[in-house]
């Protein structure tokens, strides 16, 4: 599923629907973000109505911006795609067994 900037509300819906249940996850207006709870691997991501990210996983984080979305069909993975940028987030399989346990 691929979307612009300017379907934000889906972008939103898609997004909690994704990390729905792995941590905590904060919609705003403005922004949308993960960050997982212990005692698992800590990660997070932050993404701006602006196209802002702000992605942490253990050993190194990134900041950039990008326009489009693609949400893989498992929800296991977010893909971020800029003009000069190109990033995908994958959820860590410490935290996708949290699926099995809801």
């Amino acid at each position: 599923m691929e979307y612009r900037l300017g379907d934000w509300d889906k972008i939103g819906t898609q997004f909690s629907h994704m990390f729905s249940g792995l941590g905590d996850v904060v919609l705003t207006e403005d922004s949308l973000s993960f960050t997982s709870t212990g005692p698992v691997v800590a990660t997070g991501i932050a993404l701006t109505k602006e196209g802002g990210l702000v992605a942490n996983m253990p050993l190194h984080s990134i900041d950039s911006s990008f326009e489009r979305v693609v949400f893989d069909e498992h929800f296991e993975s977010i893909r971020l795609v800029g003009p000069l940028f190109d990033y995908t987030y994958f959820i860590p399989s410490e935290i996708l067994k949290l699926r099995d346990l809801a």
